[in-house]
């Protein structure tokens, strides 16, 4: 059914399990949206800032929340009794990077539960220099969740959204002792440094950033036409060499997931064979300052080598400094390995590096960066 500005309906009508999804798809003439969901109280307030789920954090402490993000949009699944009853509301809201919401070339908001779904279609036209929208709202209503088309503008951006429900933008340094303490205020990290295109590099301060580095790659396994057929099985993993000169792969082929307590002191957690893992495949530099230069890169193990089709995504993560991100979006190769980023150790730095490069073997991507491996035939 398609739905108006300001309509009212009971979830019930969609699905009685309350289960539903959202999903919001935004084409901007310029610049681009995030999209975020806000689960506030009864006083419409951000109390729990692990309900604000966003490129950051994409699912809420129980998983009744799950965020997926792709090229064609962005779904939150929701499982809504299985939300804590301080959470009374979800609210979906978009906001510019770079642009107004007049940018909005098209958009829509499609709610689904069960085999029904209800639209909500929208555009810039109906907008002047707003830079985010509160779209939607779920809630809870005489013990009933409701869904409502808000489709508001706001003059400020995501961070404005934030102060809005009550959070509170995380400063990369912690401010200046104050004689009171200030209220308890929730504080979230919108930091995201994306690397776009091929050479685009960014440098980590090992000595003002310490820690282990956390590599993730997540893909969406359960919405393409490729996966109906089978899943596909991408894996993470990573050629590495040391400064004391000591070399070596880590990835689910052979079993070489690494260690965390001895070199080369990188672990790969687990081999995620379908995409259906929410925290999908993890990798984790636990000292980065031994690397001398490391490439990340993932394969298709399993499945027809199709890289628009996988939604896959890395995120680099050190606390410290802003969340890197890399989107596997060539649409036109068809080799099985993409070698996403290059790690090169120097001087306290640690440059991280898109790649952009596709290989059809572990052989050539040895060959491409010099590494000198010798190779035999393994398996999983």
């Amino acid at each position: 059914m398609d739905l108006q500005k300001g309509q009212k309906l009971k979830l019930s009508e969609l699905s009685p399990s309350g289960k539903v999804t959202v999903h919001v798809a935004v084409q901007m003439r310029d610049g681009e949206a995030d999209t975020t969901c806000f689960g506030v109280d009864a006083e419409g307030k951000l109390s729990d800032d692990r309900y604000f789920i966003f490129y950051n954090q994409l699912r809420s402490p129980e998983g009744a929340i799950v965020m997926e993000s792709g090229n064609d949009g962005t779904t939150f699944s929701m499982d809504l009794d299985n939300l804590p009853d301080t959470i009374q509301k979800l609210v979906i809201t978009v906001a510019a990077d770079g642009c107004l919401m007049r940018d909005i070339a098209s958009g829509i908001i499609s709610l689904t539960g069960g085999a029904l779904s209800a639209d909500y279609t929208f555009s810039g036209d109906q907008f002047n220099q707003e830079r985010a929208l509160i779209l939607c709202e779920l809630y809870k209503k005489d013990h009933i969740w409701r869904y409502s088309v808000v489709s508001s503008g706001f003059n400020g951006g995501l961070d404005a959204l934030l102060a809005y429900f009550g959070g509170e933008v995380a400063q990369p340094q912690n401010p200046a002792p104050v004689p009171v303490p200030p209220p308890v205020v929730p504080k979230v990290n919108l930091s995201k440094i994306s690397l776009k295109k091929s050479g685009d590099s960014h440098k980590i301060d090992l000595h003002k950033n310490s820690g282990e580095i956390h590599v993730n790659l997540n893909w969406n396994a359960g919405k393409r036409g490729l996966f109906r057929g089978g899943a596909i099985d991408l894996d993470l993993a990573c050629m590495y060499r040391l400064k004391n000169g000591k070399k070596g792969v880590i990835q689910a082929l052979g079993n070489a997931f690494g260690s965390a307590t001895s070199e080369p002191f990188i672990l790969l957690d687990q081999d995620d064979r379908s995409g259906n893992s929410v925290g999908g495949e993890n990798m984790y530099f636990k000292r980065p300052e031994q690397i001398e230069f490391a490439v990340v890169f993932a394969y298709i193990y399993d499945g027809v080598p199709n890289w628009r089709s996988t939604d896959a995504a890395v995120l680099l993560q050190q606390q410290g400094a802003p969340d890197i991100e890399i989107r596997i979006d060539n649409p036109n190769s068809q080799e099985r390995f993409c070698v996403l980023a290059s790690l090169s150790g120097s001087s306290g730095h640690l440059e991280v590096k898109r790649e952009d490069r596709f290989f059809s073997g572990h052989r050539q991507v040895d060959d491409y960066y010099h590494f000198g491996f010798r190779w035999v035939a393994g398996h999983k």
